[in-house]
């Protein structure tokens, strides 16, 4: 008798529990769906032609001589496959010279003596004179990154253009930045690499959303197991009670107590799951917005190390 009512208490239970959350599983299905549409509808019919044919094919201009032929190699088609896919340019500079006080000043041209001023106009201005830009050679879409590797002068300026200027914030440079300083000393390829997978990913709005993916598979299967260990632990509990307290008219009935502790368990967990998916995306676009000395639109930030 009591197997059976164990055994009647958990087919309860999974009742209870699949009714609790119905609109939760409900939601996941129509998201994923919703999702798997976006992503065929993306692939399938968003593809841009360039439009742009005055900038140079060229996409990796190692100056400082960092990567091998083989890396460079594997840059520039990693970097043709992302540029065909998101419809921006994106180029990659690395040099290997003084940017800061009066004798880069005077020796190569530049118009301040400060790393940073100097880093963000051999930027923009290799971007404009080229005339790199995807759907223009004037203020086109796209984005370059000029690393210099001169002893005590080590590091990165992004340049944005069109609407990749538009669509970074301040935080999504420093970003990208991030994403460059993981590797770049100990794997210049692969740190370059990952500045062009951040930039796509963050020009990629078509799948964003406001939680991860782990979020939605594993936390209902947490809650399960939850539930299911505190059905059982009160199960356990109320062995000793008559079985009449359980059964009337040879069906289930739970009683009060176990009735609220239920309530009070789901409640507590949904309350949970919504504040965990919670957060603010900040504010998108015109990061470091300034002219070149072109009169070229570009926004960018500087790391040095």
């Amino acid at each position: 008798m009591v197997m059976n009512m164990e055994n009647d208490f958990r087919k309860e239970a999974r009742k209870q529990y699949l009714r609790y959350f119905r609109f939760w599983f409900a939601g996941i299905g129509i998201l994923i769906i919703f999702c798997i549409v976006m992503a065929l509808i993306k692939r399938s019919g968003n593809e841009v032609p360039r439009t742009n044919a005055d900038a140079p094919a060229e996409r990796v201009y190692d100056y400082a001589d960092v990567l091998t032929d083989g890396e460079e190699e594997e840059l520039r088609s990693y970097i043709a496959k992302m540029e065909k896919e998101y419809q921006i340019d994106i180029v990659l500079v690395t040099i290997d010279q003084s940017v800061e006080g009066a004798e880069a000043m005077e020796q190569y041209g530049l118009r301040s003596k400060n790393w940073e001023q100097n880093m963000q106009d051999l930027a923009d201005d290799f971007w404009d004179e080229n005339r790199f830009g995807y759907n223009r050679g004037f203020e086109g879409d796209g984005v370059l990154l000029l690393h210099n590797w001169y002893p005590g002068q080590n590091g990165e300026h992004l340049s944005t253009s069109g609407s990749v200027e538009k669509a970074f914030s301040n935080r999504d440079i420093n970003q990208v930045l991030d994403a460059v300083d993981a590797y770049y000393d100990t794997n210049p390829c692969k740190a370059y690499r990952a500045y062009v997978k951040e930039v796509c990913n963050l020009m990629d709005t078509s799948l964003k959303l406001p939680f991860s993916w782990w979020t939605v598979i594993i936390l209902p299967v947490i809650i399960a197991l939850i539930y299911a260990v505190s059905g059982s632990a009160q199960k356990k509990a109320e062995n000793t009670v008559a079985v009449n307290a359980y059964v009337a008219g040879g069906k289930p009935v739970l009683n009060d107590k176990a009735d609220a502790f239920i309530r009070k368990s789901v409640v507590t967990r949904r309350i949970q799951s919504s504040s965990s998916g919670s957060g603010s995306s900040g504010s998108r676009g015109g990061g470091g917005h300034h002219r070149s000395s072109s009169g070229a639109s570009h926004g960018g930030g500087s790391r040095r190390h």
